[in-house]
């Protein structure tokens, strides 16, 4: 019996372990410092032979159906909901103004830690929007896309720069004075 990495080896088995590196020695080193990390195991240990199948009802979404949850879970991510669920900000705040009336707000002033739920959700809107323009400008420049819909470019050249402008004036309403000079 031999020792390797903690395991005890039948003599078969640290034949097959030192057959392989030095196997893994002639080859190139790029290519098998991970497949070395990947295989040594596998000399070892053998994956049960399981016959799985799976249900009928279970099919490979669509490409689409993917597209969707993806810009679904970015657009809620972006939007800070993880911080949402956890510190339970309101919706919307509120400020005194000078005649003493409340009036509310939507962005939480001077902390660039916190956020109102609204401030939140048209932040992620943008950034989503933004996402969406660089998709639809790749889209554009597609060979079977007509020279007559090439208003796509148009469409996400809009979106893209009015998500990048408008985010530094959220900035600039989160911060009063950003990037002021």
């Amino acid at each position: 019996m031999f020792g390797f990495a903690g395991v005890v080896l039948s003599p078969v088995e640290a034949q097959k372990v030192v057959r392989y590196l030095a196997q893994v020695g002639r080859e190139t080193p790029a290519a098998t410092n991970m497949e070395t990390l990947y295989r040594v195991p596998f000399l070892v240990l053998e994956c049960p032979n399981l016959k799985l199948k799976k249900p009928p009802w279970v099919h490979m979404p669509s490409a689409m159906t993917v597209y969707a949850l993806v810009v679904v879970s970015y657009f809620l991510i972006t939007g800070g909901i993880i911080y949402d669920v956890i510190v339970e900000p309101p919706s919307v705040g509120s400020m005194t103004d000078e005649h003493g009336h409340q009036r509310p707000v939507a962005f939480l002033a001077y902390r660039v830690n916190g956020q109102y739920i609204m401030e939140g959700l048209a932040s992620s809107f943008l950034f989503t929007m933004g996402g969406l323009g660089f998709i639809i400008l790749d889209r554009s420049n597609a060979p079977n896309i007509p020279k007559l819909n090439r208003f796509l470019l148009f469409i996400g050249f809009v979106c893209v720069l009015l998500s990048f402008f408008m985010a530094r004036v959220f900035m600039r309403m989160k911060l009063p004075g950003y990037l002021m000079g």
